[in-house]
């Protein structure tokens, strides 16, 4: 019953901030030390008239509608696809870069992407779409920290940019480096490993799942729940979570009894547990799902941001979030700023 009474109190609380929400200077009101990001030419993905293009932070169309569906940039470069192939297009030329005709298309990252050629097997790809890594697994990840998850006959391991295997394959399941460590699944259960594959953090008690590490903390599921670690296996927060998040901008979400709220990273509460739903934050604001809509909270207060609501939120990436309006057939796309303006009306 509390919890029905703080959601209600932070949706009337939409009424109170709506004058603060017209306001340019939502840096003053958040708090956010992120101002430089907003600066960041970057391009994103955009709907118009059933196909999907790229326009910048302030709204402008730079590469025509043509695409049957586009993903976000990485490593200044995007997946398309057209028809069932997948390409990619270069964000300092604004232009096709590779042409459509992978079956997979993953993200780039360290200068390479792992991709799959219809009815073949996986390997990786340089800017100029010819791999440079042969396909001969069954599955890749992308690269982070100079290596890449790959799996061959049911086993994981690691590769590195050059295609040598760095890190044998021998694991059950086997997730992106962060931070330095990598968390691997063992017929023990899951610990992490460094870069020299070696077993660098072994916690004490059987771990049944294990998340990425982000400022410092990972979170990991144990017989009692989820909490954190730190880079030593201390367990730093208890496992007194149904489910938890990473850290970003300090802090992380996490969920109790079907509502997710916010920690810091000494475990303290800092925004109630009230939504359905979350993204992590960034640039000091989040998307919250309250019921069936989709809102903004501020990092520093924890209240609602902007007060038109959303059928769904993305995060914030270089001073715009995408954000969608309607459902399935009637869904249309569009961009807001930082201030809760549209610099992009959603379209279909």
């Amino acid at each position: 019953m509390e919890k029905r009474f703080r959601i209600a109190a932070l949706i009337l609380s939409i009424v109170s901030l709506f004058v603060l929400s017209k306001c340019n200077a939502v840096d003053a009101i958040t708090g956010n030390d992120d101002s430089d990001e907003d600066s960041i030419t970057t391009l994103h993905p955009v709907l118009l008239n059933g196909k999907w293009g790229y326009i910048n932070n302030t709204g402008e169309i730079i590469i025509a509608p043509q695409f049957d569906e586009a993903r976000d940039f990485s490593d200044g470069f995007a997946a398309f696809r057209m028809g069932t192939e997948w390409g990619y297009v270069d964000e300092n030329s604004a232009s096709v870069r590779i042409n459509a005709r992978f079956r997979v298309a993953g993200d780039f990252s360290n200068g390479l992407a792992p991709a799959q050629l219809p009815n073949g097997l996986y390997g990786f790809i340089d800017a100029s779409g010819e791999f440079v890594i042969q396909p001969q697994f069954e599955f890749a990840g992308a690269f982070s920290e100079n290596l890449a998850p790959v799996r061959t006959d049911g086993l994981w391991g690691y590769v590195s940019t050059t295609g040598s295997v760095s890190i044998d394959l021998q694991f059950s399941d086997a997730k992106s480096f962060s931070n330095g460590f990598a968390a691997v699944e063992t017929f023990e259960g899951w610990v992490y490993i460094d870069v020299s594959g070696s077993v660098a953090i072994r916690p004490g008690f059987q771990v049944a799942s294990a998340g990425d590490f982000s400022d410092g903390l990972a979170p990991l599921q144990t017989s009692s729940g989820w909490g954190y670690i730190d880079a030593t296996g201390t367990p730093i927060i208890n496992p007194n979570f149904s489910q938890a998040g990473p850290f970003t901008n300090g802090l992380a979400w996490v969920m109790e009894d079907d509502y997710i709220g916010f920690i810091d990273n000494s475990g303290e509460l800092q925004i109630p547990y009230q939504f359905a739903e979350v993204r992590p934050f960034s640039q000091d604001l989040a998307a919250v799902r309250l019921s069936s809509n989709w809102y903004y909270i501020q990092k520093r207060t924890g209240t609602i941001a902007f007060n038109q609501p959303f059928d769904e939120a993305q995060s914030f990436v270089n001073g715009v979030a995408r954000v969608r309006l309607g459902e399935d057939q009637n869904a249309r796309y569009g961009y807001i700023n930082r201030s809760g303006e549209y610099v992009w009306f959603p379209t279909r």
